[in-house]
């Protein structure tokens, strides 16, 4: 296997063993300084004990680890992930946070807190108990009930608004929120304005408003540990059994034939050198140039596109000097949703975004490729679309909460003055009263007598 570097290409990578007798999904083995492992932890030069603490603070993390990849990967977690209910649920909640905090706050107090109150034991403050346990559901229905009839309006018009942005907003609103949108998409020829759904962006997409919606892939296995199915699926009539046996780069047909793979699927996998012991994998149909030149510093970029501009298949390369560019299929990566038990990686080609602070991105693809492929890039997010991203997430938090903030203090004096009422009248409770303490008079009468 090998991932490459962009600092140090000049260091030959050693071969992967092909002749070992090892399972597949454990044969790992050491790399030259310009490769990295895509599973270090598996191999090391060394064993070194720092201490007792340390041991024990690891230990404790990995299980941590071990049991967050457990619940990720329980069949019932991914069903609840992956579903449309949850999806709905989610956008639900995001809409009306602040009716969604009632009803938890519902629940917890006309449930769970008189339950542990009235829980307690002793008899000689049960009445003192039922008192806070009526009081506690009294808060939280009068604390629902607000919520749903002033602020869930506001928010939920607040919401239509933003849904028919064309018929509330002006163009320059509109802009300003989406700067990716295109204008002159959003109006049919006699003026009126078009669904939403029928928008175009920028780059003649179809226009997504929520901006961060990036396209993500699966992220891509080394072709030596795909499962047989991924292979007879990527690789026609494979002959199995060589795989075992030969580096990628000698697998056949079943009929000798030298074995060959569709550039759409193939990823290439490059050191990031800014994060420790992370790799960043590479589409190799939509990879930028820039990238290229640093991974095969031999290739003549120009033989790798067509008279159109796309990226042909790396049998088709040439070298600076004229000759085939032979490519390395122990590079290839595969990106496959059932080999993989992760959530995915978000999809990136090298190509970079400025912000206006200058900090560099690599940037990110929005999934609304017209195509609708796996692996091919949407409209690229710019610099303009992450700010304002980032400002309309604020936004949209005030549209949601702003009605809460305005009310808050009026529901507050009103919870104060109407709950004494409710429990006296609805629950016939009232709160025990203290005794009296006796007349300083009639004490000092007492201890008169006492001394007599």
């Amino acid at each position: 296997m090998k991932i490459h570097t962009t600092q140090n290409l000049s260091s030959p990578a050693e071969s992967r063993p092909t002749n070992i007798s090892l399972p597949r999904e454990i044969r790992y083995t050491k790399y030259s300084d310009g490769m990295y492992s895509s599973h270090p932890n598996i191999y090391n030069d060394s064993v070194s004990f720092k201490g007792k603490k340390e041991i024990v603070n690891e230990a404790i993390k990995a299980g941590k680890k071990k049991f967050a990849e457990r619940v990720a990967n329980s069949k019932i977690w991914n069903k609840m992930f992956n579903s449309d209910s949850f999806s709905k649920l989610l956008k639900i909640t995001s809409e009306q946070e602040v009716l969604i905090n009632s009803g938890t706050a519902l629940i917890i107090c006309t449930l769970l807190r008189p339950t542990a109150i009235m829980a307690l034991p002793g008899d000689k403050n049960k009445k003192d108990c039922a008192y806070a346990s009526a009081h506690s559901v009294s808060s939280g229905v009068w604390g629902f009930i607000v919520p749903l009839i002033f602020i869930r309006p506001l928010a939920t018009a607040y919401n239509h608004v933003i849904d028919n942005a064309g018929k509330y907003l002006r163009e320059s609103t509109i802009k300003k929120r989406w700067p990716h949108v295109n204008l002159d998409s959003i109006k049919n020829p006699d003026g009126t304005i078009k669904p939403m759904s029928e928008w175009k962006d920028y780059m003649g997409n179809m226009f997504i408003r929520d901006i961060k919606d990036v396209k993500k892939v699966a992220k891509p296995k080394h072709i030596s540990e795909l499962s047989e199915e991924t292979l007879k699926k990527y690789f026609k009539d494979i002959d199995l059994s060589k795989t075992k046996e030969l580096s990628p780069n000698q697998w056949v047909k079943n009929n000798g034939e030298k074995i060959s793979i569709d550039l759409q699927n193939v990823f290439i996998a490059v050191k990031d050198t800014e994060k420790k012991d992370s790799v960043k994998y590479y589409p190799l149909k939509y990879v930028s140039e820039d990238i290229l030149k640093e991974v095969y510093p031999d290739l003549d970029i120009a033989s790798t596109k067509s008279v159109k501009g796309e990226r042909l298949h790396f049998d088709k390369w040439r070298k600076k000097d004229g000759k085939n560019f032979e490519f390395d299929k122990n590079n290839i990566f595969i990106s496959e949703w059932a080999e993989s038990k992760e959530e995915g990686i978000t999809l990136i080609t090298g190509e970079k975004v400025r912000l206006s602070n200058g900090e560099v991105k690599d940037a990110c693809y929005q999934k609304n490729d017209p195509n609708d492929e796996p692996f091919t890039p949407g409209t690229l997010i710019n610099a303009d679309m992450l700010e304002a991203a980032g400002i309309n997430s604020i936004v949209d938090k005030l549209g949601g909460w702003l009605p809460d903030l305005v009310v808050s203090y009026p529901r507050a004096a009103a919870t104060i003055a109407i709950i004494p009422f409710i429990l006296k009248n609805v629950f016939g409770i009232e709160k025990s009263k203290k005794p009296e303490p006796k007349p300083e008079q009639n004490i000092q009468e007492t201890e008169r007598k006492v001394v007599s």
